[in-house]
C-alpha cells in the first residue's frame, strides 16, 4: 500500500487592513504627541511674603535703568550702548553701589526677543562672575564648587536685584472707537 501524503493548505491572512489601521494609528499618535521643548529663562522667583512685602523707595543713585527700544537699542541710563558690553557696565555698578543696588529692565512690546535675550545673558553672565568674584574673596574657591550653605552666603552678599518692567499693551497698538458725529 501507498501512504499518499495530504498537503495541507495553510489559510492565508489578509493583513492589509491591519497593515493599514497600524499605520493610521501610528499617524494619529505622532500628530497628537507633543513634542515641543520647553524653552525659557530659568529663573526662580523669591516665595511670596505678605508679611515682608512693603512699599520700598529707592535712590536714583543706586538705580541702573536698562532700556531696549522698538528698535532693538540698548540704553543704559538714557544712553546709547552696546548690549555685548553690558555685563562689565553691570559688575562695575553693581561693586560700586553695594548690596543696595537695582536693575531696571524695560523693555519695549515690539523689540525682539533676540534683544531681550542678549540682555538677559549679560546679566546673567555679570551677576555669575559677581557671585565667582564673591566668593573667591570669601572663601578662596569658585562659586560652583561651594557647598550650599556657603553659596546662600554668597548670594547674601551679592543678591540679584532685577526689576522688569512690563506693559500690558502697547501705545501704538491700542485702539480707540469712536461713536456718532463727524470728527
Amino acid at each position: 500500500m501507498i501512504f499518499r501524503r495530504r498537503k495541507h493548505q495553510v489559510p492565508s491572512l489578509n493583513t492589509t487592513s491591519t497593515a493599514d489601521i497600524s499605520f493610521m494609528l501610528l499617524i494619529f499618535f505622532l500628530v497628537t504627541t507633543n513634542m515641543d521643548i520647553d524653552k525659557g529663562l530659568s529663573r526662580q522667583l523669591p516665595p511670596y511674603n505678605k508679611e515682608e512685602s512693603q512699599e520700598s523707595f529707592v535712590s536714583k543713585g543706586t538705580t541702573l535703568d536698562l532700556t531696549i527700544t522698538a528698535t532693538n537699542k540698548l540704553l543704559v541710563n538714557g544712553e546709547p550702548s552696546r548690549i555685548e558690553g553690558l555685563d562689565k557696565k553691570v559688575e562695575t555698578f553693581v561693586n560700586s553701589v553695594g548690596k543696595k543696588h537695582l536693575i531696571k529692565v524695560d523693555v519695549d512690546p515690539q523689540a525682539s526677543y533676540e534683544s531681550y535675550f542678549q540682555l538677559q545673558n549679560q546679566l546673567v553672565s555679570a551677576y555669575n562672575q559677581l557671585r565667582n568674584q564673591t566668593a573667591q574673596r570669601l572663601f578662596g574657591r569658585p562659586y560652583a564648587s561651594l557647598s550650599p550653605a556657603r553659596k546662600e552666603q554668597v548670594k547674601e552678599a551679592c543678591p540679584q536685584r532685577i526689576a522688569e518692567q512690563y506693559h500690558a499693551e502697547a501705545p501704538s497698538m491700542q485702539r480707540t472707537q469712536q461713536k456718532g458725529g463727524q470728527q
